[in-house]
């Protein structure tokens, strides 16, 4: 299977939201002898990792290219990472570049993620390159007794003094450090990973669109066109009237005279009466487009990942969009929310392809990041 390796079954992560379905498939496999060596059915769950973000988050940041080593498989609907790293800690890693922050920072991130979701298994995936140097082989196992059985006491001895502080320890003291470091409670227990969208979309949504102004835009436009409109047939008519009785001005002319300036006066006081009106009105149609358009756009910047800045680009280019035709358009479709999302979408990927390509720490960086998180537990479980 695709999940065996030599050593035993891999671990692999799972979008979030797909968590409980996929401890379901392979609890199923399990039973049906479909994993050589695993009879438990309790042994699911050591080898499917939660991840940190959903499918539709990962696929969003995969269809775009944006991250290295995060690929989309379009006729299988699959996310694969190309990384040692795995996707939760790479996607985490981009992420963190797009919101700003600096590149240690940034690993940092991707380490506390990359930890939550493997523990143990990050831990050997990033340092396989460090073992493989010492000749020593890095198997991808889930006991950390197993795990410094294969280092052996030399290369326990330089895990273990690289991630404490104090005296150096060696031999038999050390492997049992390591060991101790190494198991997944000790690690994921000391490890925090907080989601990265966290940007007050509602709050950037409202204050750059106000659904008030553009429900009072959208009745004064109509009302002062309406208005006008009136008030050029009215003001015609009496300025035709007046060039009947003053010939030296002339019909014509006279209803042009006084259309204008009907229009101008019917459109004045219709605008104005429209202003007085609105305050009658508690919930309009307006206001539940927007409120749909509010609501989806929290959804989509979700599974967008947007930055704040991101988040600040949409709506600036949406307002654009965003007119009384447009709403008028959505109230009148089968499908508000679906309206919603495609004028919504369009937006939002017009901005995240525009995204840097972000290309993930070397192993040697991953490792001095990986050392600085680790030193932090290190000092509270040896």
């Amino acid at each position: 299977m695709k999940y065996m390796t030599p050593e035993g079954p891999m671990q692999i992560e799972v979008p979030s939201d797909m968590y409980d379905a996929a401890i379901q498939a392979m609890e199923n496999r399990i039973r049906n002898g479909q994993v050589p060596g695993v009879t438990d059915l309790a042994e699911a769950k050591n080898i499917i990792r939660k991840g940190h973000f959903t499918y539709e988050q990962a696929r969003n940041i995969a269809r775009f290219g944006t991250v290295e080593s995060i690929v989309y498989d379009a006729v299988n609907g699959a996310i694969i990472s190309l990384s040692a790293f795995g996707i939760s800690a790479a996607i985490s890693f981009a992420v963190a570049i797009w919101n700003g922050e600096d590149f240690d920072k940034a690993i940092k991130t991707a380490t506390h993620a990359g930890l939550k979701v493997g523990g143990t298994a990050f831990i050997t995936a990033v340092l396989s390159s460090q073992l493989s140097k010492a000749g020593l082989n890095s198997a991808l196992v889930v006991s950390s007794e197993a795990i410094v059985k294969v280092m052996g006491p030399k290369a326990s001895a330089l895990l273990v003094n690289a991630f404490r502080s104090g005296t150096n320890i060696y031999g038999a003291a050390a492997m049992k450090s390591a060991a101790k470091l190494l198991r997944s409670n000790a690690i994921t227990a000391g490890v925090s990973f907080v989601v990265l969208s966290s940007v007050d979309v509602v709050n950037i949504f409202r204050g750059r669109i106000s659904s008030a102004q553009l429900f009072k835009n959208m009745t004064n436009t109509a009302a002062s066109v309406s208005g006008g409109t009136a008030g050029w047939v009215g003001g015609a008519a009496a300025g035709a009237a007046l060039g009947s009785a003053v010939p030296f001005i002339g019909t014509a002319i006279g209803g042009l005279v006084g259309g204008l300036a009907g229009a101008f006066a019917g459109g004045s006081l219709a605008g104005k009466a429209s202003d007085s009106l609105l305050g009658m009105f508690i919930e309009d149609d307006v206001n539940k487009m927007l409120w749909i358009m509010e609501e989806r756009f929290k959804q989509i910047a979700e599974d967008y990942l947007l930055s704040g800045s991101e988040v600040e680009q949409v709506v600036e280019s949406l307002k654009n969009e965003l007119t009384g035709a447009t709403l008028k358009d959505m109230f009148a479709s089968n499908n508000h929310r679906q309206f919603a999302n495609n004028l919504l979408v369009a937006h939002v990927e017009n901005v995240v392809q525009k995204r840097r390509l972000v290309r993930l720490p070397s192993d040697e960086q991953m490792i001095l990041g990986l050392r600085g998180v680790l030193e932090e537990i290190a000092d509270s479980t040896i």
